[in-house]
């Protein structure tokens, strides 16, 4: 009982765009009307593409993230989930300045910043983006006005099954006084949504053995924080600092009955779970100018407490108990600094070093029927200390060319103290080059060959049971980062106010991270069971040598026939390979979807004062291939549906979504192999377990109004 499309759009436009040159003058461009030939207004270098405050005016927009979700082909990344400040920051400046923050979503940031307060949006490629920490081939700037403050708020619920609705809301309030700037937020989210669905139980033949209900009520979610920051000129730089505290929580409470392929139940389970985890983070900025060079320093700091309690109790033909308390309390410390300046207007050289501390101490007690059982690698402590240096150089070789080349050494040292007594040393180098060439006014091409070395999650090192799926979710501690040579090309072409950004990646992958099986002594083996001497699950581990071929798409336009009406189209298609550990054949790299698309419309109606909009989600199933199991997961798609007004007092906004409009569904298959000769996926298929979630009010709505101060 231990248990855990792409599309083509193209035929949408109606009509090609031409590019609609706008004179930057200021008066020029504060009365130019908020239409599509507003949209773009070229700098002095094509690697900067503006797009004016009054070019959103048409979507009404209250806060930043308005107007980031409406700038043509542009997708907003909150980085990869990775250790330190490098590769983890996003693709988001506000006022040329990166925010010292990992643990704030970047909508969250711009959610807190009004309209009002900006001038324009950015778009930085090529040499703009040169050098920059994310790595990111495009960035976006969020240019303010100086003026002083002003503020946000929004208020709302949304209603479900639960039968009483759940509360969400923001304030924050930023000014500036002088060159002091100020601010502070305060926000809370919560959700009910009950997910009930079923299990289906096949043997190997396909013979139908037996059913389980599953209908998941009471399900409460519940997430907020307070956050705030203040810059000012500090020993002739300016110095900027920030503060967040978070948390969220979770609990369910689920019967699980059990029936035979007759109908008649069996047992049941009944499980009660609760997850809680807070958190803290501090971020501190300081840039200032020595002579020709410019100094940037970064010091983030979070601390967070992760815990959860699985608790279960059997009953029927099965009779029974288990718990499972776990702890884990995670920590990282970073310190950056980077020295740049331009040696001439055709060279830019920049260096700069990355120390950085990470923890996560893990305590887990697992119980059944009242009697402890160990886990391997459950209880441990991860320390590592990580440093990085880098160089980068910035060359224009003539007026539409741009050349970057960088090279970074990552080393770091790993330290397991617990279950597992170990001490790993790491080093890495990773050299890249960019070359971009422009094309006419705001088109741009670049090539990109790197090499990337993925980040290591401490979670992948220590072990816990998900008991209501059979599993052990193992920890490996001899898991080492997988490293990638990466060549790119990609496109940026704007025309008017349409926009297509395409590119297309190939990976040469090392020690490809994946599913590895695992054999591990039992500490409480019973001498006179000969069946539990060793614990055999999967944890993440290294595979070998691999490939995988990705093209990504973001495609923007007006639609010449439906007035006000835009598209925008999001998606990547995904080829991988590699040699799987147990049966030694081909496959794909285990949880890599082979696609997904996200497709959004939206139809403002600007003299109305109206908008209304649909999106569209759907990601392809990805697998999971665990010893003796493939896991087959696939859900959607998610439509939503909304309708907007402003035409209230004080410019409000009220929203009304009607989300999960075709009754979406998270689909599940798990088939199992082996016997007693081949334990694993080199014996039969032996059973298949479907199962289907939906959740149990579809629509739900979600009524929002929102308004600025």
């Amino acid at each position: 009982m231990l248990g855990r499309m792409m599309v083509s759009a193209l035929a949408l436009t109606g009509a090609a765009y031409a590019q609609t040159p706008v004179s930057t003058d200021a008066a020029a461009t504060a009365d130019c009307a908020p239409t599509p030939a507003c949209a773009v207004t070229p700098a002095s270098s094509s690697d900067r593409v503006h797009y004016d405050a009054p070019f959103f005016a048409q979507f009404n927009p209250q806060t930043a993230l308005d107007m980031v979700r409406q700038t043509p082909g542009f997708s907003l990344d909150g980085g990869d989930d990775r250790r330190g400040f490098s590769g983890a920051v996003g693709n988001l400046l506000i006022d040329g300045l990166r925010p010292s923050s990992k643990s704030q979503s970047l909508e969250n940031i711009l959610s807190r910043i009004p309209a009002g307060q900006v001038v324009r949006v950015e778009l930085l490629r090529g040499g703009e983006v040169a050098g920059d920490a994310s790595g990111a081939s495009v960035l976006l700037n969020i240019v303010r006005t100086p003026t002083a403050g002003s503020g946000v708020w929004e208020a709302g619920f949304e209603y479900t099954s639960y039968g009483e609705p759940a509360p969400r809301g923001e304030f924050s309030y930023s000014g500036r006084s002088g060159q002091i700037e100020w601010g502070a937020g305060v926000n809370y989210r919560s959700q009910y949504r009950d997910l009930p669905g079923w299990r289906h139980f096949y043997d190997g033949n396909g013979v139908y053995t037996g059913r389980a209900d599953t209908p998941s009520p009471d399900r409460v979610f519940q997430e907020g924080g307070i956050n705030g920051n203040i810059a000012f000129p500090l020993g002739g730089g300016r110095f900027s600092a920030n503060a967040e505290l978070s948390g969220f929580s979770f609990e369910t409470e689920n019967g699980f009955p059990f029936y035979d392929a007759a109908d008649d139940p069996t047992f049941e389970l009944v499980q009660v779970f609760e997850e809680r985890e807070p958190g803290v983070e501090v971020g501190v900025n300081y840039d200032r100018d020595f002579g020709p060079w410019s100094l940037a320093l970064i010091g983030l700091v979070n601390r967070e407490n992760y815990s959860s309690d699985d608790t279960g109790v059997y009953t029927g033909s099965v009779v029974g108990s288990y718990m499972q308390e776990l702890d884990q309390e995670s920590g990282e410390s970073i310190l950056r600094a980077s020295i740049s300046r331009s040696l001439s207007p055709q060279h830019r050289i920049e260096f700069g070093a990355e120390g950085a501390f990470n923890s996560l101490d893990q305590t887990l007690v697992y119980a059944e029927n009242g009697a402890s059982i160990n886990l391997p690698n459950a209880n441990v402590l991860i320390e590592e200390e990580r440093a990085e240096l880098f160089g980068t150089h910035t060359w224009r070789p003539a007026d539409a060319w741009t050349v970057e080349s960088r090279l970074a050494w990552e080393t770091s040292t790993l330290t397991f103290t617990g279950d597992t007594n170990d001490t790993v040393e790491l080093s890495y180098w990773k050299p890249s080059v960019q070359v971009s060439r422009r094309f006419g006014q705001n088109n741009q091409a670049r090539f990109r060959i790197y090499r990337d070395v993925g980040q290591l999650d401490f979670g992948d090192f220590t072990s816990a049971a998900a008991v209501a799926d059979g599993l052990i979710n193992g920890g490996n501690p001899d898991l080492v980062p997988q490293t990638s040579w990466i060549a790119e090309l990609g496109g940026d072409i704007r025309f008017g106010a349409a926009a297509l950004s395409v590119t297309l990646q190939h990976q040469q992958i090392s020690d490809v991270a994946d599913l590895v099986p695992i054999v591990a002594p039992n500490p409480d083996e019973d001498p006179l069971d000969p069946n539990d001497d060793f614990f055999r699950f999967d944890a993440p581990g290294n595979i070998g040598d691999g490939e995988l071929t990705r093209l990504n798409v973001n495609f923007s336009t007006p639609i010449s026939f439906i007035p006000g009406g835009r598209i925008t189209i999001d998606g990547h298609l995904t080829d991988s390979e590699v040699t799987d550990p147990v049966t030694g054949r081909s496959r794909i790299i285990s949880e890599t979807p082979e696609s997904r698309i996200d497709i959004q419309f939206r139809q403002d109606l600007p003299d109305l004062r109206f908008a209304w909009g649909v999106s569209i989600f759907k990601q392809g199933e990805h697998q999971y291939y665990r010893f003796n199991e493939v896991d087959t997961n696939e859900e959607g798609p998610w439509v939503d549906v909304f309708v907007e007004t402003t035409a209230l007092p004080n410019d409000m906004k009220l929203r009304l979504w009607a989300a999960n409009i075709t009754d979406g569904t998270i689909n599940r298959e798990r088939r199992f192999f082996g016997d007693n000769i081949n334990p694993d996926r080199n014996g039969p298929l032996n059973r298949v377990d479907l199962r289907e979630r939906q959740f149990a009010e579809a629509p739900w709505l979600i009524l929002e109004l929102s308004g600025t101060f």
